[in-house]
């Protein structure tokens, strides 16, 4: 069982913005996935905050961002880690933003996610969901002054 704390203190993620984006705030969380069937067979998923976590359970790290600045934020991207305690669910993504690249070497480069490569002794290949430890978010539009919004992505408790 993996307590929310660790996941809070895993998910200490990179807040990259220009100095006119000062006003820009981030609020970070970690959630359980609970899927739910209805009566006609659809699934439904919620979710609460993360107090304790089973080894196969979902959870989503979610960052919800405001501008409470006068002026927009621009050239705002945003980098979330995936910690090593959890495996990345691929097409999971969400947020509104241009560009999504992914990173499979500690936040060092970013490429679109079929182009990560990872390096194994001599051979070389396509990265694996447990191989994404880092997922960046770039903005292609100014973030409005009073404007929110959300990232996140899904992941696996090991």
């Amino acid at each position: 069982m993996l307590r929310a704390t660790a996941f809070a203190l895993a998910l200490l993620g990179v807040f990259s913005t220009p100095a006119q984006a000062a006003g820009l705030k981030a609020t970070q969380s970690v959630e359980l996935a609970t899927v739910s069937l209805s009566a006609d067979g659809s699934e439904t998923v919620t979710f609460a905050p993360a107090t304790d976590v089973e080894p196969g359970e979902q959870v989503r790290y979610r960052l919800a961002y405001t501008n409470d600045g006068a002026e927009a934020a621009d050239r705002v991207s945003l980098v979330m880690p995936v910690p090593a305690e959890v495996t990345y669910l691929e097409g999971s993504i969400a947020g509104n933003a241009a560009q999504v690249t992914f990173s499979g070497d500690n936040g060092e480069s970013f490429a679109p996610r079929e182009a990560v490569r990872i390096t194994d002794g001599e051979t070389e290949r396509v990265a694996a969901s447990a191989d994404i430890t880092h997922i960046k978010w770039v903005f292609a539009e100014p973030i409005a002054p009073a404007e929110s919004g959300a990232i996140s992505f899904m992941a696996v408790l090991k």
